[in-house]
């Protein structure tokens, strides 16, 4: 296996999925953070001029997507076929549409409070009830197949905010919150999620 090094903002953003595969497959990398100040000058360095950038033994792999694919691949996390496959970038993707509508960089306090309650009831809840009736029905450990897969993941880490920022939906996603619970307390993903830097976003 190779010698990883992963390169973004000190933030969670397009990077985090990617941190967490790592975790939870124990796979050490080198999570190479950088502030806000630093991009004009990282920017020139970046092959496509944007982050995350993956080096793998030094050659780098660009596209949060690409990224997470090839590691959740690596590590047996992308399904145990093509079709399992389609339905992890599926759900990866209708959380990613949902969650991105969350007004991150909004600096006024209070509208940022009330924008992300909006969006919380009228574009991430209505996603969630539908994950979650299809979740409940299919009886499963985990959204597809029988294991973990970066579609767990990004799940977990989208209800973990959530839980900070609109916990009074939560009660309507009780078997995915019960999920969300077995992922962040896996070997690996506690540890990191204890130590990771603490977003102001």
């Amino acid at each position: 296996m190779g010698k990883y090094k992963l390169t973004y903002f000190n933030g969670p953003g397009r990077a985090e999925v990617i941190r967490l595969l790592f975790s939870a497959a124990k796979v050490e990398f080198e999570d190479h953070r950088f502030g806000f100040e630093q991009w004009p000058t990282i920017k020139q360095e970046m092959p496509f001029n944007q982050v995350p950038v993956l080096y793998i033994d030094g050659t780098p792999l660009c596209e949060s997507g690409a990224i997470f694919r090839y590691l959740a691949t690596e590590f047996g996390m992308n399904g145990a076929n093509s079709l399992q496959a389609a339905y992890i970038e599926m759900v990866h993707g209708v959380l990613h549409d949902v969650y991105s509508k969350v007004p991150y960089m909004e600096n006024d306090a209070k509208v940022k409070k009330e924008k992300t309650t909006e969006v919380h009831q009228e574009h991430i809840l209505p996603a969630l009830k539908k994950i979650e009736k299809k979740f409940s029905e299919s009886k499963r450990q985990f959204l597809v197949g029988d294991k973990l897969s970066y579609a767990d993941l990004k799940l977990m880490n989208s209800l973990i905010l959530t839980e900070e920022r609109a916990p009074e939906i939560l009660p309507q996603l009780p078997n995915l919150c019960a999920l969300r619970d077995r992922v962040r307390n896996l070997d690996g993903v506690k540890q990191y999620l204890a130590s990771r830097p603490i977003s102001k976003m």
